[in-house]
């Protein structure tokens, strides 16, 4: 972060990132595991361990182990999955956790519900569709919502639990057009389905709204002659009276401008109010000192001469947070990671161009924007990425709100790293921490896997696989790791970068 581009709160320095507790699971060498974590919040946190069974027994195990705030056992389940099912997707409600399991080349499925207050286990078998790609996967009462594309067409399916009926929402089977989101309202039993298609030359943005029967209750068309937009998280005020806020593009690309917000009244949407990335204050304080101050340069004179600036962004828009009074949205800026291939072969003739492979994706870095109730954009602010991978697109920078203040921290090689700001002030610039064994007499030898999850109050929990021993010279041991991590905010400043250290056990 560029000190000349950021403000500060005159005070003393006590900002730091406490291990409170660990927990360690061994790796079971022998046979194939995966796990898992999913927060809980104050209740506690639910791990999944999933393993082949003994030799000869093609099912696969499942255990899941509640843990409370300490990290120390609340209860212990095991479930047996039929070698015939594959796992899907889930999904974590406020009371349960669901599972959805497919046998491949039938349309034959399996729910599992797990009960986070006992362990109680209850499983639902139905017929869903044959064939399809599913992309989310959502539960509403004692229905399961399973959406995703049918011969590349968008479909959504509602499955009852109880009956085991299953019905096809209506008007989405439609060419050229993509499933953006399937949000559930549970308090009014409301199901809107987003979706993206591109008609006659024009691309066009709908909420479908249904009733918890199935029933379209309502659609809403949003579309812009210049813009369009992207991606939409609805933030709904009453039955009939919402925002929608996402990010938006010139011309139907993926490539997003700019961030967008647009109030919803009986069904007609207002004209959208756009914020260009050249109008938030800290978007390019990722970038070096001399190379901001160029693209600065740039976007002012393309203003004074009346021309557009035009920006080519990939944004990884997160679930929106929202409090008493704001509403806030987190996003990674990320480019697919791509390198030169083999030379192409076509009929045994070598073209002279080279195929590209997708090697994951690079993050640079995150936006962070707050809203209030009224809709009205209020302020920004950004946490350079540096050097940061992943094989897999997903959610890197946590957010959680502590006071007055907002921490903003991602793991990296077996280090987190935060940011602490106070809307758009930084207040503690980038700081690292070590994630230490459990032992004072263990070294970490190796990281991989890292996670990191905003879980209660100002706690986080950093996960993932690390081999860990008493000296680098031998392999040392593979464990699974949960830590709980406190952010101290007492008396937060500004601070300056600080090298690599150890946290405190």
């Amino acid at each position: 972060m560029i000190i000349q581009f950021c403000l500060f709160v005159p005070a003393k320095v006590q900002a730091q990132l406490e291990q409170s507790h660990r927990l360690e699971i061994p790796v079971n060498s022998s046979r194939s595991e995966l796990f898992e974590v999913f927060t809980l919040g104050n209740s506690g946190l639910l791990s999944l361990i999933r393993g082949d069974e003994n030799f000869g027994n093609r099912n696969e195990n499942w255990e899941f182990t509640r843990y409370d705030t300490s990290l120390s056992p609340i209860w212990k389940m095991s479930f047996k999955l039929d070698f015939r099912f594959i796992p899907v997707m889930a999904y974590q409600g406020e009371h349960f956790g669901y599972w959805l399991f497919a046998q491949p080349d039938t349309d034959h499925f399996l729910f599992l519900q797990v009960n986070f207050s006992d362990g109680a286990v209850e499983t639902y078998k139905g017929n869903l569709l044959s064939g399809i790609d599913v992309n989310q996967f959502k539960v509403i009462g004692s229905k399961a919502l399973v959406a995703g594309y049918h011969r590349s067409r968008p479909v959504v399916l509602v499955h009852s639990f109880f009956d085991h009926t299953t019905r096809v929402l209506p008007g989405l089977y439609e060419k050229n057009t993509e499933l953006n989101n399937v949000d559930i309202n549970e308090r009014d039993g409301i199901i809107n389905v987003i979706t993206y298609a591109y008609r006659k030359k024009n691309c066009v943005f709908e909420i479908k709204t249904y009733s918890y029967e199935g029933k379209m209750l309502k659609k809403t068309s949003l579309s812009d002659p210049r813009n369009s937009l992207i991606s939409g998280q609805i933030v709904p005020l009453n039955a009939d009276d919402s925002y929608l806020i996402g990010n938006y593009s010139v011309g139907c690309t993926p490539y997003s401008q700019g961030l967008y917000i647009t109030h919803i009244a009986d069904n007609e949407p207002e004209s959208p109010s756009f914020i260009e990335f050249s109008e938030l204050q800290n978007f390019f304080n990722y970038m070096k000192p001399k190379r901001r101050e160029r693209v600065m340069e740039r976007i002012g004179k393309r203003k004074s001469m009346g021309k557009e600036n035009r920006f080519r962004y990939r944004l990884l828009v997160h679930e929106l947070i929202q409090t008493d009074d704001e509403i806030v949205l987190v996003a990674e800026v990320y480019y697919p990671n791509q390198r030169a291939g083999s030379p192409m072969v076509t009929n045994g003739i070598t073209r002279p161009y080279y195929a590209r492979s997708l090697e994951g994706y690079r993050y640079t870095h995150a936006i962070v924007c707050g809203f209030d109730r009224n809709g009205k954009f209020k302020w920004d602010n950004c946490i350079p990425i540096k050097d940061l991978t992943s094989f897999e697109l997903q959610e890197m920078v946590q957010l959680t709100p502590v006071n007055d203040y907002f921490i903003l921290a991602y793991p990296q090689e077996g280090t987190i790293h935060t940011e602490v700001i106070d809307r758009n002030k930084v207040v503690v610039e980038n700081e690292k921490f070590k994630i230490s064994a459990k032992s004072e007499s263990d070294k970490v030898l190796n990281n991989e896997n890292a996670y990191l999850a905003p879980w209660y109050g100002q706690y986080f929990l950093a996960y993932g696989m690390q081999r860990v021993g008493p000296s680098s010279i031998g392999q040392g041991r593979e464990v699974f790791y949960i830590n709980k991590l406190t952010y101290k905010t007492e008396n937060i400043s500004k601070a300056e970068n600080r090298d690599v250290k150890d946290m405190p056990r």
